[in-house]
């Protein structure tokens, strides 16, 4: 089933003032699909998979609705999220060797992960098939080592496998191939796509603009806390309508490193305007200068500009 966000808001307390991470966030993400989150680094998008998992801390003010079928994850105890996560909704961590409890090894791990979920009907032979799937093709020396033991693409895809063991209907994974050589991204890149064949929904959170054209079918691209873009992958990259969309694949290495000027807001100080107008190329002071909103273009291609994607 799809997981549609509905105005979704984060905000941190800070000596400063609330720091709102997270704006009037609206997307749906669509079962047995890929959708990627782009942007720079402090957009939002590990905070938006975050909220989703429920993994924020207490002190954090969250409001909106993210809607898995009826049900709307931020109304529910942890004792109803845990009978979610991991079972229903997968979660892949930026730093896959911290994620795992240094002291046991993977494949006691793996099972003891397994019997939470599903009352222990999988065996060891279904975790080593599972790790050879994701490329470990020395699975069972995989399946004693401790986590310390693993390379960063070892750890990355271990973890991988452990959390699509129980058989999620969604997984979320920030980060998947940070870190890793080309030869291992390809390998990760192709462990989402069986996971795709297979009808799971991935919500993919990536600095990543290559990975994202090529493996996503729909994308969001953040900025300073809001969405500032999103569609259809091929459309977005296509025909990007932000002028920071423009920017940012314009600064990607394959594209000309030409950097997007200025920096990003003070997120506890936001502009009562457009939060890209001090860096924006295409700035008008009457039109980006008001609030914006998200206006839809095309059939499922829609963006955050007054000036409806005028430009660079």
């Amino acid at each position: 089933m799809d997981i549609q966000i509905k105005n979704l808001s984060v905000s941190f307390p800070s000596p400063k003032g609330d720091a709102k991470v997270l704006r009037n966030a609206d997307i749906v993400l669509k079962s047995g699909k890929i959708t990627a989150i782009v942007g720079e680094s402090g957009s939002g998008k590990s905070i938006l998979g975050a909220a989703v998992m429920g993994l924020l801390e207490s002190s954090v003010r969250v409001s909106g609705e993210i809607l898995f079928g009826n049900t709307d994850l931020l109304s529910l105890s942890e004792k109803e999220l845990n009978s979610i996560r991991g079972e229903r909704i997968g979660w892949i961590a930026q730093d896959p060797v911290t994620a795992m409890d240094p002291m046991m090894k993977v494949g006691k791990q793996m099972m003891e992960g397994v019997h939470f979920y599903q009352n222990g009907k999988e065996t060891k032979a279904d975790g080593i098939r599972q790790l050879e799937e994701f490329g470990l093709s020395d699975a069972q020396r995989v399946w004693d080592a401790y986590p310390f033991g693993l390379s960063g693409g070892m750890a990355q895809r271990v973890l991988t496998a452990m959390m699509t063991l129980p058989g999620p209907e969604w997984l979320i994974a920030d980060e998947p191939t940070k870190g890793l050589d080309a030869f291992v991204r390809r390998q990760a890149a192709d462990a989402f796509r069986k996971l795709r064949e297979k009808g799971v929904g991935i919500l993919l959170i990536t600095h990543d603009l290559r990975l994202a054209e090529r493996l996503s079918d729909f994308m969001a691209v953040m900025y300073a806390g809001e969405i500032i873009e999103c569609g259809k992958t091929e459309d977005i990259f296509s025909n990007p309508l932000h002028p920071y969309t423009k920017g940012l694949f314009a600064a990607a290495p394959d594209r000309g490193m030409q950097p997007i000027r200025g920096i990003a807001p003070d997120l506890s100080r936001l502009p009562g305007g457009c939060v890209f107008a001090s860096r924006c190329p295409a700035y008008e002071k009457n039109s980006c200068d008001e609030k914006q909103k998200m206006l839809t273009l095309v059939e499922g291609h829609s963006v955050r500009c007054i000036r409806k994607g005028g430009g660079l």
